[in-house]
């Protein structure tokens, strides 16, 4: 995959050096930053290593009326001690298109047949419901994330995802998830600030790009607890940089207390 050329490529007769660079690049240069902040706080790299196993690279099959299948990433992560897994909506609505195909891959590599449980979505621009709760065909133990029922009171947020299905391999090399062959395959992170005046907004400082593929990833508190998960993104050419935003989605807790006391 290709982002761009730095200068003219070498062909009929030209004699320049192109420099290519490929997504992976920006994913690496982003984490490398991570890096450098966990030296500076490494609770952070505590609270963020705690909770690695608790997501999920999630990959939905879309086939259109015409016959043609679509592979989709997105993220997740595992909740209510590992019952359940919660992830983006706005993947699994697709017109002209049906949902034929539903697994995810836990860190481990391990691939998990899903199912939907439910789903809640809206197309407002700013919707707070674009949620989905899934579960394994095969229910095992699992490790899930704390729900924080208080919301966000202040500070950086963080992010783990995949983003455009990249992961980290047990090298610290940033890989495409599904082509490492031996060993665990680890979420990216993104340190988030909330907008001052606009609370659902949520802008990187640092870590990976959040695009697609984030979907559903979810949203920490310093204390390692799920406030929230990635919604949707826009994005504006600035002056000098890219700009990137992204939504926050409330958690279904209404939904999840219900399936607890089937």
């Amino acid at each position: 995959m290709l982002s761009c050329t730095s200068s003219i490529s070498n062909q009929d007769g030209i004699k320049e050096e192109t420099s290519l660079i490929e997504i992976a690049d920006l994913y690496r240069a982003g984490h490398q930053r991570l890096e450098a902040a966990i030296l500076k706080s490494p609770e952070l790299g505590n609270m963020l290593d705690t909770n690695l196993a608790a997501t999920l690279l999630i990959t939905l099959v879309i086939e259109y009326e015409d016959g043609e299948k679509e592979r989709v990433q997105q993220s997740g992560c595992f909740i209510s001690d590992g019952r359940y897994i919660l992830t983006a909506a706005h993947g699994f609505y697709v017109e002209g298109g049906k949902l034929v195909g539903l697994e995810g891959q836990t860190i481990k590599r391990q691939k998990v047949d899903l199912q939907v449980v439910a789903l809640g979505y809206s197309k407002d621009e700013f919707a707070s419901e674009d949620w989905a709760i899934l579960q394994l065909v095969e229910p095992r133990p699992s490790k899930g994330l704390v729900l924080n029922k208080k919301g966000f009171n202040g500070g950086d947020v963080y992010l783990l995802g995949y983003p455009g299905g990249m992961a980290l391999n047990d090298s610290n090399q940033v890989v495409h998830a599904l082509e490492v062959e031996n060993g665990s395959t680890y979420p990216l992170a993104v340190v988030c600030e909330r907008s001052l005046t606009r609370p659902n907004i949520l802008t990187p400082k640092v870590g990976a790009i959040p695009i697609r593929g984030m979907s559903g990833a979810p949203v920490l508190s310093k204390e390692g607890e799920l406030l929230g998960m990635f919604s949707s993104i826009s994005r504006t050419r600035g002056a000098t940089r890219w700009y990137y935003i992204f939504h926050m989605a409330d958690i279904p807790f209404k939904i999840l207390d219900s399936l607890r006391q089937k």
